[in-house]
């Protein structure tokens, strides 16, 4: 006599840059394992196809591409499965930086003393509302020549507070060139795919660095995951007002 098969759950989940609802079931404990594999790699590709690879096998709604959702996206849907297939709270932890006092430092001077209590933190991942996909994509660099961008996704992944913090202006051009979708000017439009990267990086390297930044600015102001959330120091009694951004802040 075969084994009994379990129901697993349906839930629906509206993509913020799509504005469209779609079907998608908690990841089992075979994909659960994929995750903690590609995790403690700590390999950066390894982790998004990991991810991509659960996500696409939840997601029950035909025509979803996930390699083409957003990066924000998909850090949304993925929180989403998290809460519905481990639990819908995640315990994590802030340091209380508040200042207790001061004492003396060996040269003598004094220097203030922090509480620096571990303060664990629950949040309910149901309470996190969607981010908001309102960024205007189209960037003008003068008063007749732009650009128009394509949020990241995991065709592109990289960190994106990794590419805008580099030193390495080669990576930056890679990440503007993969979002690019086109540039225009008043004559009509020049994709970025039908154009040798080369030709686009030499109209990147043109541009003052005032233009340049204005670019840079859109995956600066990308919409993120975010929670707010009032706390006080079980050590020291200081009220916290704390704030929770991005897939990291929630996991670690």
């Amino acid at each position: 006599m075969p084994l009994p098969k379990i129901a697993t759950p349906i839930y629906e989940l509206e993509i913020p840059s799509l504005k469209k609802k779609i079907r998608y079931r908690p990841f089992l404990v075979k994909e659960e394992k994929i995750l903690i594999i590609a995790l403690e790699s700590e390999d950066s590709k390894q982790i998004a196809n990991a991810v991509k690879n659960v996500i696409s096998n939840c997601i029950l709604s035909k025509g979803v591409k996930v390699e083409d959702l957003s990066t924000f996206d998909i850090e949304y849907l993925f929180l989403n499965l998290r809460s519905r297939s481990i639990g819908e709270k995640i315990e994590t932890f802030f340091i209380c930086r508040n200042v207790t006092g001061t004492e003396n430092s060996e040269e003598g001077a004094e220097v203030e003393v922090e509480c620096k209590h571990m303060m664990p933190v629950s949040v309910n991942v149901l309470d996190i509302k969607p981010p908001v996909a309102d960024l205007s994509p189209k960037i003008y660099i003068t008063d007749k020549i732009g650009i128009v961008l394509k949020f990241p996704t995991l065709r592109s992944f990289k960190p994106i507070t990794d590419v805008i913090n580099s030193t390495e202006t080669e990576k930056t051009f890679d990440m503007i060139y993969e979002c690019a979708d086109y540039v225009f000017d008043e004559n009509g439009m020049y994709y970025a795919n039908e154009n040798p990267k080369e030709e686009f990086v030499q109209f990147l390297e043109s541009l003052t660095q005032e233009q340049f930044d204005r670019i840079l600015a859109f995956f600066e102001n990308l919409p993120k995951i975010s929670y707010d959330i009032k706390h006080t120091c079980e050590r020291c009694g200081f009220n916290h007002n704390l704030h929770m951004e991005g897939l990291t802040d929630f996991f670690t």
